[in-house]
């Protein structure tokens, strides 16, 4: 909690001065005085520091996180190229101005960071696309899909403002007008963005709700995930028509607002199908595989012998059943998350049987 708070005080601090420094580029007779002020001195290299910063702890919740997947390894590469580069043109130009020479190189650095950062949120764009259509209709997992596709157009939008800012300020100053404008467009996004992130929680679900982007509720996410599941009665349960390759399927949904009988066979069916798939595997000695076996046996056990879960425990004791490197959460995760939920069903049955006979 602490790193996520850190990192997001990191974020806020580097688009306040990135507010700054292309204000400062929307006019030339600001950026004159901004070269030869002490300014310079500290606002580029503090910039570039915290970039810095941003990609050491990307690489930190990387090394912590459960599941290493394509998502975290691809943040982390892509923050660490661009604090080298933007590091490089903005301490470059510093240190440069201070010995009374010019770095002539700093704006292509800080153009290619730029690049970079917008190659990205391009990929990503691409893939929580994709994956919001391989997710059920009307689920809450498609619009969180939706959402994350959403949040990387804007990031590019933004990224592509500042690209086009430096390209006419700094690299062909030809068009200052145009220069101009993409920089007003940058300080424009930037503090959009940074007014949406402290925007209290209510206040986001009503500005989702105005543009139908609201996650729809738990009995609407149930049915959605039930119609893409058991409807395919003549395969496997729990088997999709077509591989499904980044995400996976929300189990948890499909038994939130099923009958409390039809859950545990439904479940034991599930384990029992995803052990032989597992038991197919080319190398079962494998030690992820391995890890993913132990843990379902020990998740059937649990269901057929009724005894607590805690998924900090699995997580301590199986740690490889979580590596997922395609999707956000596994196969062998959804199905914990599942028997978890399951097992809070229960238990709330029995406490409402228990008040039912107290006060009966």
């Amino acid at each position: 909690m602490f790193v996520t708070h850190f990192q997001r005080a990191i974020t806020y601090l580097r688009e306040a001065q990135e507010i700054a420094l292309f204000t400062i580029l929307a006019d030339a007779r600001l950026s004159a005085i901004f070269r030869t002020s002490p300014l310079f001195y500290i606002t580029l290299p503090f910039i570039g520091f915290l970039l810095t910063v941003n990609a050491l702890i990307n690489g930190y919740r990387l090394a912590k996180a459960s599941n290493r997947n394509l998502d975290r390894w691809f943040l982390f590469a892509a923050s660490a190229v661009c604090a080298v580069l933007a590091s490089t043109a903005l301490y470059g130009a510093a240190i440069a101005m201070a010995f009374g020479y010019s770095f002539t190189a700093a704006p292509w650095f800080f153009t290619s960071s730029l690049i970079v950062a917008w190659g990205h949120q391009f990929v990503m764009f691409g893939l929580n696309l994709y994956r919001a259509f391989e997710s059920p209709p009307n689920s809450i997992q498609r619009m969180h899909y939706i959402q994350a596709a959403l949040s990387n157009l804007f990031a590019m939008t933004l990224l592509a403002s500042a690209l086009g800012a430096v390209v006419f300020t700094l690299l062909f100053p030809i068009a200052p007008a145009v220069g101009t404008l993409f920089a007003l467009t940058a300080v424009f996004l930037t503090g959009l963005d940074i007014l949406w992130h402290v925007a209290p929680h209510a206040l986001k679900r009503t500005i989702k709700g105005w543009f139908h982007l609201s996650k729809p509720d738990v009995a609407q996410d149930a049915i959605a995930n039930q119609e893409e599941i058991l409807k395919l009665k003549n395969l496997k349960e729990g088997e999709p028509k077509h591989h499904r390759m980044f995400t996976c399927h929300d189990y948890s949904a499909v038994i939130r607002t099923m009958e409390i009988g039809a859950i545990k066979p439904y479940l034991l069916k599930l384990i029992q199908n995803k052990l032989q798939i597992l038991g197919q595997k080319v190398d079962p000695e494998n030690e992820k595989i391995k890890d993913k076996v132990s843990l379902l046996i020990v998740l059937k056990n649990a269901i057929e012998n009724p005894q607590e879960i805690s998924k900090k425990e699995m997580l301590a004791t199986y740690p490889l059943a979580f590596q997922s490197f395609w999707t956000e959460k596994g196969d062998v995760e959804q199905i914990l998350d599942a028997v978890i939920v399951s097992q809070s069903r229960h238990r709330l049955m029995e406490e409402n049987n228990q008040l039912s006979m107290i006060i009966g």
